[in-house]
């Protein structure tokens, strides 16, 4: 990474942390845990082989799986391969998957089994190659085994330059008014968009943030980019329920966590709620829909008064209201 150059690349900070702390704890997703050392050799094994198949910049490719540090690696390896990662919702049907694919000329596409049946004469779009779809986990004849597939690939740093412009992530919209539609983020707007939250959110190179949501959604990468940015950890929890989430942030230390009104609300019923050491807590964060004002100082009350809310961070900068811009009546 060149001195005299003004920008710089999440990539590129990722690397560093792998290099200047390869100790330090990344990832923690069931019982598997890895450092910074692992988690990047993960993500550069992923970058690795796409760039053998010729995958790089302008080519998009998508995922639909579920939570895993497999789905970590996936995502951001394609963006390492210089590539923009499109991540889709495991819960839409097959159809659905296939517009969004042909929408977004994805050339390739990593799947782990859900609830779709995953029929690839479905799924083909004019662009997706038979060479690239992947399955992890995912045991069917036209898909390549994801553990075949990276088993020779080199861990060492790609060697791809990053353009402040290039493509980093399409994310698709909920489509409330009709078709999901696609939103394209440059590495620099997610670069800005994690130095500006990793800031609001008070995310330090020791904080601790854990997943309770869907990794294809936007929202949940407030828990990925700004940590991954300051070389924190990730908790990413496979399924919610209310008694999970406050025994992983008893037991993790959790800092941060991000969660949609159902989960607070449920979270708020629960019978161990009082008894959880949530000391740990330094800010949480709601989306999705609007928070009952009830329900705000309940979770003030009883999980954290640093409550932050958001809205209208799929198109571009959050609209945030902060602890900052609550009065107590």
């Amino acid at each position: 990474m060149p001195l005299d150059r003004p920008d710089l690349s999440l990539p590129e900070l990722w690397e560093c942390h792998a290099r200047f702390q390869p100790g330090k704890l990344a990832v923690v997703c069931g019982e598997h845990r890895e450092n910074w050392a692992e988690l990047n050799a993960g993500m550069n094994r992923v970058a690795n082989r796409l760039i053998h198949a010729g995958v790089g910049r302008g080519d998009k490719v998508a995922v639909v799986m579920a939570n895993s540090i497999d789905m970590l690696h996936i995502m951001f390896g394609i963006v390492k391969a210089g590539a923009c990662v499109v991540p889709i919702s495991m819960l839409l049907r097959d159809e659905q998957i296939a517009v969004l694919l042909e929408d977004s000329q994805a050339v390739g596409l990593f799947a782990s089994p859900g609830p779709g049946a995953l029929d690839v004469k479905r799924l083909s779009g004019s662009k997706l190659r038979k060479d690239l779809l992947i399955g992890v986990g995912l045991r069917k004849d036209e898909w390549t085994d994801f553990s075949e597939w990276i088993s020779d690939a080199s861990t060492s740093a790609p060697g791809v330059g990053y353009s402040p412009d290039d493509d980093f992530s399409l994310i698709y919209s909920s489509g409330t008014t009709g078709l999901p539609k696609g939103i394209l983020h440059t590495h620099r707007a997610r670069f800005h968009w994690s130095y500006s939250n990793a800031l609001e959110l008070g995310f330090q190179h020791d904080s601790v943030a854990l997943v309770t949501t869907s990794l294809y959604s936007n929202g949940t990468w407030f828990m990925v980019l700004p940590p991954m940015l300051m070389g924190a950890a990730i908790v990413i929890m496979q399924g919610f329920t209310p008694s999970s989430l406050l025994q992983k942030i008893a037991a993790e230390k959790v800092t941060h966590t991000f969660m949609v009104p159902t989960q607070f609300i449920a979270t708020l019923a629960d019978s161990t709620l009082d008894q959880t050491d949530l000391s740990s807590l330094q800010s949480v964060l709601s989306a999705g829909s609007p928070l009952r004002e009830s329900t705000k100082l309940e979770i003030r009350a009883r999980i954290t008064h640093r409550l932050f809310e958001l809205y209208g961070f799929s198109e571009g900068f959050a609209t945030i209201i902060g602890p900052q811009n609550v009065f107590d009546k």
